[in-house]
């Protein structure tokens, strides 16, 4: 299971130096970093960072995920729809973070913090690239980026629902990229 601690690790953007808010550290080598973004008030910048490969910080995109859960769901497509479906009804909880702090995020991780949840699709860690505790983890600090930006965003939902509805592999493809990404 991941652990969680208090930003340490600083970056620089542009001419300014910013510091972690929260860092997530997975059995695997893998890293998930929160910094403050620059969208909105109590914007999030996700970057990752898989230590076994490579020390490059990454900003993740929901094609990332997209591309893994379509590998998993190739091999369990009951499983992954369940999945799905439970992160789409996360996804109608989530509210806005009312501010961008260690404990506000930690908290609002409630599917990722959750134990259960997360075993319950551990066979899926046998396919794909990454396992569901790192997913569960992204893909909910997504839906808080999102939601925190834009209330009415749809994103999410559209890619999770063109996957469910066995959508041509191009058109998840597309919804998982359209908008490319604002500069944080």
């Amino acid at each position: 299971m991941a652990q969680y601690f208090h930003g340490n690790k600083s970056i620089t953007r542009g001419s300014e130096r910013i510091r972690a808010i929260l860092e997530i550290l997975f059995p695997d080598n893998l890293f998930l970093l929160v910094f403050p973004g620059r969208i909105s008030q109590n914007d999030i910048w996700i970057k990752y960072i898989d230590a076994k490969s490579s020390h490059r910080l990454r900003t993740p995109k929901h094609i990332h995920w997209v591309l893994d859960i379509l590998v998993k769901r190739e091999h369990n497509r009951n499983l992954v729809n369940d999945f799905l479906n439970q992160m789409l009804e996360r996804w109608d909880s989530i509210t806005p973070l009312p501010e961008r702090t260690y404990d506000v995020i930690i908290n609002n991780l409630m599917f990722s913090r959750n134990t259960a949840f997360v075993n319950r699709f551990n066979e899926l860690n046998r396919f794909g690239f990454w396992d569901m505790d790192f997913i569960t983890h992204l893909i909910e600090l997504l839906m808080l980026q999102e939601k925190t930006n834009n209330p009415n965003a749809y994103m999410f939902v559209k890619v999770v629902k063109s996957i469910l509805d066995g959508k041509d592999p191009y058109i998840i493809v597309s919804h998982a990229t359209m908008g490319g990404g604002k500069h944080r």
